[in-house]
């Protein structure tokens, strides 16, 4: 479930940096899945730049401070299905979510003015909105705020991109709050019939 976290980051940038929708947008945007394999496609001279790249901060830990023994072991009713007469509890497990957000670019300039666009953006409690992709389709809303206290993390400046040229970079992290794991049992449900019982007080007269 994690890569909805990921999608919603992705996406709000992309709106950041490209309002109108354009289909050669001034600065490239990539995702976690496609961030792994950024160094091959650097090689191969696959990528425009400026580039920003989202990666996920590892590991990836239960945040016990926020834990709910009830809300993780039993759930809690949220879902009715009423074609299939199943009702689904939800299970929540809080995260600890971090970010690396990278720009690349081939000069210096529009390396430290992308950065200070993006501290900005970051630098106070970002807010998104994903939407659960279960039985809920219920939306969570998450934060996410750069980690001012570690600052700009600058890449090495000699990075080869192609024989004469160099590729600058550097990074912030970023961490989130409010992300969960969530997961669904579904019960069945029965129909049960209640005795209407009449309880009279002997200490009154009829």
């Amino acid at each position: 479930m994690i890569w909805v976290y990921d999608n919603a980051i992705v996406e709000d940038l992309k709106k950041s940096f490209n309002p109108m929708n354009v289909s050669n947008p001034a600065v490239s945007v990539i995702d976690p899945e496609n961030a792994i394999t950024i160094a091959a496609q650097i090689q191969n001279d696959k990528i425009r730049f400026p580039v920003v790249a989202l990666s996920r901060v590892t590991p990836i830990v239960i945040d016990e401070s926020l834990r709910n023994f009830t809300r993780a072991k039993k759930g809690v009713p949220v879902v009715f299905d009423s074609e299939k007469n199943l009702i689904y509890n939800e299970r929540v497990e809080p995260i600890k979510l971090s970010y690396e957000l990278s720009v690349f670019t081939t000069n210096t300039e529009d390396m430290d003015e992308i950065t200070r666009e993006l501290l900005f953006k970051y630098s106070s409690m970002y807010y998104l909105t994903v939407t659960i992709p279960y039985e809920s389709k219920r939306q969570i809303r998450f934060g996410i705020v750069a980690d001012i206290g570690q600052g700009i993390s600058v890449e090495s400046l000699a990075s080869n991109y192609i024989s004469e040229g160099k590729l600058y970079g550097c990074s912030i992290t970023m961490n989130c709050e409010g992300c969960v794991l969530v997961h669904y049992t579904p019960r069945k449900l029965t129909r049960m019939s209640v005795n209407n019982t009449l309880i009279l007080n002997p200490n009154l007269n009829n």
